[in-house]
């Protein structure tokens, strides 16, 4: 990886606060964002390919959550997916989740674990020492 790469990263998410708070939160530690709160336009927006991580709510308002992340999964190209969750995850949400293909799984009040999982999906995104692993939290 170069050393001024800067790795982009999609938010979506219904709740304005919470999209500026990752925003900043994850340029500070040197990524690119954009943001949306709408399902349907991350998936306009994740089709040009230029995303190295999907960082996404539980809830979204214009399409139900499992079926956005299928929809991602569809796509020919389409990044690691870290989901917050709104509360610490279950044992059934971390199966469900999985089986969408999501990388990993954070209560979404944790803001400092979510930006941890962002930076692990990102340093296994271009990673080519090592295959990329799933892992929930």
């Amino acid at each position: 990886m170069r050393a001024d790469y800067r790795p982009n990263v999609l938010i979506v998410d219904n709740d304005d606060r919470a999209l500026w708070r990752f925003q900043e939160l994850l340029e500070h530690r040197g990524m690119s964002t954009r943001a949306t709160w709408s399902g349907h336009e991350a998936l306009a927006m994740l089709r040009s390919g230029e995303f190295d991580v999907l960082l996404v709510d539980d809830y979204l308002p214009d399409v139900h959550a499992h079926d956005f992340l299928e929809r991602v999964n569809r796509l020919v190209m389409h990044p690691p997916v870290v989901v917050m969750h709104s509360k610490p995850p279950t044992h059934s949400d971390l199966q469900s989740y999985a089986s969408v293909g999501v990388e990993q799984l954070v209560n979404k009040s944790d803001a400092e674990n979510v930006c941890r999982a962002v930076v692990l999906c990102c340093g296994q995104q271009h990673s080519a020492s090592k295959p990329a692993s799933k892992t929930v939290h």
